[in-house]
């Protein structure tokens, strides 16, 4: 059954005002204008940054930050339809040359992850291994941001909190940035 689409829009940059289309499986919630502004606010400038886009969805928040000045960006993401909707939005903006896929699960792409400047993690709120991600993305990332959305109810553990440079609630959202 073919799924059902909707869109959301890139909120600033060069490609402000495009359309990004995402699916609407009740599982899957792409990221709010709301947050978004929040997050990209918080981030501040992103020129020449090389980002990786971990659970990517349909590729809302990497192309963001391309569209802010990001020099390139790998999205990570293990759905078949979902990376299909990827690939439609980055030909649909001709960023082929600058954003890659990588089709996997994002705690095995981080065994071995490349070196990037700012990490973008957009986990489900029911992610299961939301301490191993944590301390995948600490103990793997040199010099790096990591901007971790998530469900409200989320507790950093302790090992991680000296890592934290901010903590925002934005509906039922919590938006973590964390220096590594």
């Amino acid at each position: 059954m073919p799924a059902i689409c909707s869109m959301v829009r890139i909120i600033s940059g060069c490609f402000k005002g495009h359309l990004i289309k995402t699916n609407q499986n009740p599982l899957l919630r792409p990221t709010s204008d709301r947050v978004k502004e929040s997050l990209f606010s918080i981030l501040g400038n992103l020129d020449n940054q090389r980002v990786i886009d971990l659970f990517a969805g349909s590729g809302n928040l990497g192309l963001e930050a391309i569209s802010r000045g990001a020099e390139s960006c790998i999205m990570v993401e293990n759905n078949s339809q979902q990376i299909r909707l990827i690939e439609e939005n980055i030909s649909r903006l001709g960023l082929e040359d600058v954003v890659r896929i990588v089709k996997n699960d994002v705690r095995r792409f981080l065994k071995k992850p490349p070196e990037t400047d700012l990490i973008l993690a957009d986990p489900p709120y029911n992610y299961q291994y939301f301490n191993e991600l944590l301390n995948l993305l600490i103990g793997k990332f040199k010099a790096a941001t990591i901007a971790l959305e998530a469900g409200k109810h989320l507790v950093i553990p302790e090992n991680i909190q000296n890592y934290v440079q901010s903590q925002r609630l934005i509906g039922e959202t919590s938006l973590t940035i964390m220096r590594v």
